[in-house]
């Protein structure tokens, strides 16, 4: 039976939210006061994530699948599954064109975007049938590194000439109004897309400390998105960090040591591919489990790896471009509210009222 640690879930949190959060300036629209939206999202996905880690305490080793049928029946249950699979595949394609788009953008220039993408698909692959276990291994390798390099990232800024903490000021000098507009508008991301994890918990060891756990990992993620964004308004301004594709990558380009330490985009690359390259394949590991729930065939993980192989091809003539992904993608993320608070708070409500009705403590 596949099982990972507390260790390996920390880190597998904290990757997912941090991977790709850090690297774009969330909630700009708000200007300097950016990083204020970034706690409230935090406060709301702290309120989700109790719900969320609320399940595997009912239903202890237990799949989503088996969660959503005793709650709901098998009439609902495999309609609700089919959708949660729907929402992970389109998912799946939004952070796969995007990253295969980064990388082209940043490094591999001249190499064309299919084989980026087909590169990053053979790769996702590979991982899904090595199992989930492998993929929280691999993490629980990457991610020191990919902290560690963001931490250096972030000091040398903060000792670049350019770096001036006076564009943080004045806080709130705009009032609470934008604040609350971009909150509205991005409050599902990234935390909200932690409704993934429900159809991880229970490969987890120890499940009574999985709620302990993603929330010591919830804010170990807030703060390294907070400071992300401190660093980046720092270094080139609110009004240039909106407007950049990649405020990250341009806040490392601007880093200007005495004249010594410059040109660090390496350390762009890398955190572009891993934080990039685990977001999606937790989606995509996500999209793969439902889909094996909603399909009991034998030959079920040939017939998803054949499909994984269009990923490319529907993703390419999807978005013709990052500008048009951006733009299809969810730039609203209010839409996404039913999926990943509205349906885990129903589910939460019949469940407890289920389990007062029979007297028991479990299901």
């Amino acid at each position: 039976m596949v099982r990972i640690s507390n260790i390996q879930l920390f880190m597998l949190v904290v990757i997912f939210i941090v991977g790709s959060t850090t690297l774009f300036a969330l909630g700009i629209g708000a200007g300097r006061d950016a990083w204020i939206v970034m706690l409230l999202e935090a406060l709301a996905g702290a309120v989700v994530l109790w719900v969320y880690t609320q399940f595997p305490k009912w239903f202890p080793h237990q799949t989503f699948a088996h969660m959503l049928k005793v709650i709901l029946g098998k009439k609902l249950g495999i309609p609700l599954l089919a959708l949660y699979c729907f929402y992970f595949y389109n998912q799946v394609y939004y952070n796969f064109y995007e990253f295969g788009a980064l990388i082209k953008l940043t490094t591999l220039e001249l190499t064309p975007i299919l084989v980026i993408l087909y590169i990053f698909i053979f790769a996702m692959i590979y991982m899904v049938y090595l199992g989930f276990e492998v993929i929280a291994r691999t993490c629980e390798i990457l991610l020191p590194y990919l902290l560690f390099f963001l931490l250096i990232i972030f000091i040398l800024a903060s000792l670049s000439e350019g770096f001036d903490m006076t564009e943080m000021l004045p806080i709130l000098g705009e009032g609470f109004k934008p604040i609350f507009e971009e909150w509205r508008v991005s409050v599902g991301f990234p935390y909200g897309e932690m409704v993934v994890f429900l159809t991880f918990w229970h490969y987890v060891d120890k499940h009574e400390h999985i709620r302990k756990v993603t929330f010591w990992a919830l804010a170990v993620s807030t703060f390294f998105v907070v400071l992300s964004l401190i660093v980046m308004i720092s270094m080139l301004g609110p009004e240039l960090t909106g407007k950049t594709e990649i405020p990250l990558l341009e806040t490392i380009l601007a880093i200007k040591v005495a004249e010594i330490i410059t040109n660090l985009d390496s350390l762009a690359v890398f955190i572009i591919f891993i934080g990039g390259f685990y977001k999606t394949i937790l989606h995509f590991m996500g999209f793969y489990l439902t889909f094996t729930w909603l399909v009991k065939s034998s030959k079920v993980k040939w017939l998803f790896f054949v499909i994984s192989m269009f990923y490319p091809i529907f993703s390419y003539y999807r978005f013709p471009g990052l500008d048009i992904q951006r733009w299809i993608g969810p730039g609203d993320a209010t839409y996404i509210v039913p999926i990943f608070a509205c349906l885990p708070i129903l589910l939460l409500i019949i469940g407890y009222l289920k389990r007062k009705r029979k007297g028991t403590l479990t299901m």
